[in-house]
């Protein structure tokens, strides 16, 4: 285990970092809470030389940025539902609706799923070890160096 230029070990450090983004992820209706996190990757990424370290930042940082596009995506069906609906309506024709609310049950399971994935990325950041993601873990190698 390293130690920090902030006499933490590199462990502590990725684990808090993906701790604050559970926590930014909490409470992200306010972006006040997101500043934590956005200083200390920036901390880690400037002045840190552990490369494992600055990959878990990075990781933390790409996980949230994807847990973010997935209620966009959410979104986009909505927009084209209630697009379709307009020229339903203009047509005197049935709308679609989504009476089951399948689209609010994925937005709550995703939003659980980002909870409980972050949880876990903390635990193992904290024990030294980390999840793979191959798509996340190959961009970072490629460029992080």
């Amino acid at each position: 285990m390293y130690k920090t230029k902030l006499g933490l070990s590199n462990c502590m450090v990725a684990g808090i970092i993906f701790l604050l983004a559970l926590v930014t992820n909490f409470m992200s209706a306010s972006i006040i809470f997101a500043w934590p996190l956005v200083l200390l990757v920036a901390y880690v990424l400037l002045k840190e030389e552990d490369l494992w370290l600055k990959a878990s930042a990075v990781k933390a940082v790409l996980v949230v940025l994807l847990f973010m596009m997935i209620p966009i995506c959410f979104s986009f069906v909505n927009n084209i539902i209630q697009f379709i609906n307009f020229f339903l309506g203009i047509a005197e024709a049935t709308p679609i609706r989504d009476g089951w609310g399948v689209i609010a049950f994925f937005e709550m399971l995703f939003d659980i799923a980002e909870k409980i994935f972050l949880g876990l990325l903390a635990i193992m950041a904290f024990k030294g070890k980390t999840i793979k993601l191959p798509i996340v873990d190959g961009l970072i190698r490629k460029h992080l160096s």
